[in-house]
Order: structure tokens, then C-alpha cells, then sequence
């Protein structure tokens, strides 16, 4: 059966949204750690979150692949569903309320539906043509979505510094004087970072690594580049090739300065 983006796109929804009641619930609660990974480490929260997510999908998407964090792939096929249950698991073992449930769907290497949802209540989602804002079913507006609006008018731009990425681009940001004098740096151990590139909270994200296929980044990709932004690889080239790593900005012109600065040094 061929499966619409619209459709699909409401499933991410639907398994982001699991995924981050188990999160919410589990929060500051003491969550058990079950695997350590050098300066990574896995809980109790972030296996039931991803089963919640995985619940959904066999439910609703029973002959698509999964890729999952923490319980790695299952079936196989052209659909292929990645999943980060709790992306920024240390600020959630940590009690600080960023992290991010990632779900998207890859169908034979293009990325057709994704969904991030911040335990806080909001999510953002897009079917590959647009990216929308759905809030908690407490709010006001709970059940309409909204159309993203990216702007840069908050001049925060978020650098990744994780570990698990080799590459200076972000220090060297930290020191240069002309990008400090027109943003704000921001160090945000999460993904949910780069998907409020797309909501507009923030007017940029930096940073390195290979981020092909990535069950971390694929959703947040999604969401930027549905919602309009500009987002290429550190030397301004296509995505995933190349020198990799990933500057997403909210227009061309900001885009254009955090690739001025990144190179201006070297």
C-alpha cells in the first residue's frame, strides 16, 4: 500500500508525541541508567520512550522499517523510520528541561515526513512541503497547527560543542568578535535546538560531523529546510557532502555572515 506524506506525516506526529509523554513523565524522576558510553549514557526513560514510539509505528505502519537510538533496526524496506527517543539525554538525566523526541520516515534516501516534539507540550512537524507548529492539547490553540515563520530576529545561534564531533568550527565562532557582536552563542545539548532554527526561537545552528542518515538530525533537518531555511554544509556546499557538518540559518543573509565568520580564520 503507498502511503500519502500527509499521512505519514500525522503518524510522525503521532510517535513523537508517545515517545515524549513517556519523557514527560519520566522527568525528574530518577531514571535508571542502563548503558554508559563514554560521556553518553542511556536510561531507563529513553528504551521506554523509544517503545512507546515503536508501539505507534507497528501499529499504524507495520510493514516499515525502524531505526531506533536505543533499540537499533527491525524489518526492512524502502521506509525506513528513524527514531531518537530523548535527544539530549544528559540535560534530561540532568533535570534541564532541553531535549527532544526525533521521528521521521526516510523513503529510499529522501526524508518525506518528520516530526520533533519538546516534552513541554509543542510540536513541529512537516510532510516535506511544509513545516507547521501543533501545541499541547492543554493549550488554548491545542490541535491547530500553525505554519513555521523562521526569522533571525532573536539573534541566537546555537554551536554545538558535543565531544562526539571533531571539528573547530564551533570554538573558533566562540572567538571571533565580529559574529559575538551581532548574535548571542548559545551551548544546547539537543537537537530541539536546530528545529527552533525552523519555529524561528533561534537564527541559527552550527555544527560538525557526518550527520548522514542520522536518527539525531534527520527530523530537525526536515523541519529547516520545509519551513525555508538555508541549510548546507560548514563550506556553504550541499548537504552531506563534502565538509559536512551543517550551518542552518533562518535566511540567506545570516546564512551567508555565519559562513563569512566560520571562515574567516582559517
Amino acid at each position: 500500500m503507498v502511503h500519502h506524506s500527509a499521512a505519514d506525516a500525522e503518524v510522525a506526529v503521532r510517535a513523537a508525541s508517545a515517545g515524549a509523554a513517556v519523557a514527560r513523565a519520566r522527568y525528574n524522576t530518577g531514571s535508571r541508567r542502563t548503558a554508559d558510553r563514554g560521556l553518553d549514557f542511556t536510561t531507563e526513560a529513553d528504551v521506554e520512550a523509544e517503545r512507546a514510539i515503536r508501539d505507534v509505528l507497528a501499529q499504524l505502519r507495520p510493514g516499515d522499517a525502524v531505526v531506533g537510538e536505543e533499540l537499533g533496526s527491525s524489518g526492512d524496506g524502502r521506509r525506513r523510520w528513524l527514531v531518537d527517543p530523548i535527544c539530549g539525554t544528559l540535560n534530561f538525566a540532568a533535570g534541564v528541561p532541553l531535549f527532544a523526541v526525533n521521528v521521521a520516515l526516510d523513503v529510499d534516501g529522501v526524508t518525506t515526513a518528520a516530526a520533533v516534539a519538546d516534552p513541554a507540550g509543542d510540536v513541529f512537524w512537516t510532510d516535506g512541503a511544509a513545516a507547521w507548529h501543533r501545541a499541547e492539547t492543554t493549550a488554548p490553540d491545542a490541535g491547530v497547527d500553525r505554519r513555521l515563520d523562521p526569522t533571525s530576529s532573536s539573534r541566537l545561534v546555537t554551536v554545538n560543542l558535543e565531544s562526539g564531533y571533531p571539528d573547530d568550527s564551533g570554538t573558533r565562532l566562540l572567538s571571533d568578535e565580529v559574529f559575538r557582536a551581532r548574535f548571542s552563542p548559545r551551548f544546547l545539548s539537543t537537537t530541539l535546538a536546530l528545529a527552533w532554527v525552523a519555529t524561528g526561537q533561534q537564527a541559527g545552528y552550527i555544527t560538525g560531523g557526518d550527520l548522514r542518515g542520522s536518527v539525531h538530525w534527520t527530523a530537525g533537518i526536515a523541519l529547516c529546510r520545509a519551513a525555508g531555511t538555508v541549510v548546507t554544509n560548514l563550506a556553504g556546499a550541499e548537504l552531506h557532502t563534502g565538509d559536512h557538518g551543517l550551518v542552518a540559518a533562518a535566511d540567506a543573509e545570516t546564512h551567508a555572515f555565519l559562513l563569512d565568520r566560520l571562515h574567516a580564520r582559517r
